[in-house]
């Protein structure tokens, strides 16, 4: 049984506004709608306003008494004094799982190894009501497939890493662009979503975008154009520590600006109790 060191993965994503201060505590997102909790208030802009109508009548106070006008006198309002509301309200993570569940990785049970780090993860995002998705290998054919759409049935995600085949290729490349337009399109639909991509996987990609293609180089566009859409980043790395030769998972975060762990960094073996 593995137990996940999730500080270490929700970390980066909180350096990017995109997850809890700390496990079990969110950022919370600014909201120009009329929904949220009121926090403070501001001057306003231009147009109509959410107005507080306690800030405001501050701003009135403080001007009569600044300027000595009557204290008997009704207080009477000018549009400097008028201030606006600053909502904020709870922000909801959408996670997506990129599992690489190729032969290249299929020594040691490390297929195994890394659904039982994504179902450990999912368990994290379970009590905070995040959406979360899979992304994985389509058997032996070149691509990558959206396994399980974003979701909060946590129990339909574990079932879909328990059922996931083995893959005879690595199209990376592709499962790195179906993640990237599954969180698009979430953070599309749902304002305030704040999109946080988890790849797990050894970095050695066989199968580019298009027919002559260089995985490696589309492995790398796709990283930077995650970068460019501003979604957090963390790559656990399962490449084997002892082999010389790894595979491109440094330069997968580098150029996705997200962070690379080590598999083993993240995850501590248990015994069950017999």
């Amino acid at each position: 049984m593995l137990v996940a060191h999730a500080e270490r993965v929700f970390d980066h994503a909180r350096d990017l506004r995109v997850a809890r201060t700390r496990l079990g505590r969110r950022t919370r997102a600014r909201t120009s709608a009329h929904q949220g909790k009121y926090r403070r208030s501001r001057l306003p802009d231009t147009g109509p306003i959410d107005l507080a109508i306690d800030a405001t009548i501050r701003a009135a106070a403080l001007r009569h008494a600044a300027t000595g006008i009557d204290g008997t006198r009704a207080l009477e309002l000018e549009p400097s004094d008028l201030r606006r509301r600053i909502r904020t309200r709870r922000t909801s993570l959408a996670v997506v799982f990129l599992i690489d569940n190729s032969y290249s990785i299929h020594a040691d049970r490390m297929v195994e190894r890394a659904k039982g780090l994504a179902s450990a993860l999912l368990e994290e995002t379970s009590a905070n009501r995040d959406r979360v998705g899979v992304v994985a290998f389509k058997g032996t054919a070149p691509i990558a497939t959206v396994a399980l759409p974003l979701t909060q049935d946590i129990r339909r995600a574990q079932h879909q890493l328990e059922e996931m085949p083995i893959s005879g290729r690595t199209p990376l490349a592709d499962g790195l662009r179906r993640a990237r337009l599954l969180l698009r399109q979430e953070t599309l639909k749902r304002d305030g979503s704040l999109p946080l991509l988890i790849a797990i996987t050894d970095g050695l990609p066989t199968i580019p975008l298009r027919p002559g293609g260089d995985p490696l180089r589309d492995v790398l566009r796709e990283a930077r154009a995650i970068a460019r859409q501003r979604i957090a980043t963390v790559v656990a790395d399962t490449t084997d520590p002892t082999v010389q030769m790894g595979g491109c998972c440094p330069e997968l975060a580098l150029a996705a600006r997200g962070e690379r762990i080590p598999f083993d960094e993240l995850v501590a073996e248990t015994v069950r109790s017999e």
